[in-house]
């Protein structure tokens, strides 16, 4: 799937997802236990979130690519 294109979310709620569903949480809700409903989009075998979702959480910021240097090494430096 490409980046740019997000895939629609089922906000379902935990107690529903299956195996290999998307479990990035989209939105809250009260109402449901655990106070959250997730994405639900299809996943690989070896990711907990969609194509879109893991691009997101592994995305590096670019103020931290700038320095090169770990956030600890900054702190000594």
């Amino acid at each position: 799937m490409p980046e740019n294109i997000r895939p629609i979310s089922k906000d379902v709620p935990l107690i529903q997802l299956g195996v290999y569903q998307c479990r990035f949480p989209v939105s809250e809700d009260r109402s449901v236990p655990g106070g959250y409903r997730f994405c639900a989009a299809p996943t690989s075998a070896d990711r907990v979130y969609c194509d879109h979702h893991h691009s997101i959480v592994t995305a590096v910021d670019p103020r931290r690519a700038r320095s090169g240097l770990h956030p600890a090494q900054r702190r000594a430096a």
